[in-house]
């Protein structure tokens, strides 16, 4: 048999593949690139959502340390509805030039989940409204109002303000992964309560809090 003949004879006597041999590796091949797919997926969501997280509680914290500044210059300081917005309102005549009144709110943005933003604000008027060319916002992610306390000053103590950072960026539900940050906070340069309707010792009288307009 010549060569030609042989080349001939060999090509004829390969076998391809039969399309049952193809349907089964393209499932094969599909279940396979779907289980990667998968687990890259999850991978990249569960890398987002760490991020998210470490994105709003670092805010947490700069907002908290940034309020610090606020409170310890303060003269005054009352937790209010400051518009439609819940939060407080310091007095800072004596620390800012440019501004007497520092406000701090949480604005609701979200309702399912809920979740609220925490801006500050220089401004007279709108207070933190989105025609406040001054508000600038300091926190996200925030899952309650419930940001700022003031209460009567206790004889012979200075202003409190108390806070609490309740911080979730938990896109399914606000009560899982609840990030806290608590603290109080002294206005130092708030007016030492001198009531003597009480003895010191014995008794716990108090002062009212000072109204901040």
């Amino acid at each position: 048999m010549s060569l030609a003949a042989r080349v001939v004879h060999r090509i004829r006597s390969e076998r391809g593949y039969t399309l049952i041999e193809m349907l089964v590796v393209i499932v094969i091949l599909s279940l396979v690139l779907g289980g990667l797919t998968t687990v890259f997926v999850r991978g990249s969501a569960a890398e987002l959502d760490l991020n998210r997280k470490f994105t709003a509680q670092q805010q947490a914290r700069l907002a908290l340390s940034r309020f610090r500044v606020d409170a310890h210059c303060a003269t005054a300081a009352q937790a209010q509805t400051i518009g439609t917005y819940p939060g407080v309102k310091l007095n800072v005549t004596n620390c800012y030039t440019a501004a007497t009144t520092v406000s701090w709110c949480a604005v609701q943005v979200t309702t399912t989940p809920i979740r609220y933003q925490l801006w500050r604000s220089t401004a007279t008027s709108n207070i933190c409204a989105s025609s406040d060319t001054t508000r600038v916002m300091i926190a996200d992610y925030l899952t309650s109002s419930s940001v700022f306390t003031t209460a009567n000053v206790p004889q012979y103590g200075l202003q409190t303000i108390s806070v609490s950072f309740q911080v979730s960026s938990n896109a399914a539900s606000t009560t899982k992964d609840v990030y806290v940050l608590s603290d109080a906070i002294v206005a130092r340069n708030s007016a030492r309560c001198l009531s003597t309707s009480a003895n010191w010792v014995s008794a716990s009288s108090s002062c009212t809090v000072v109204s901040v307009p």
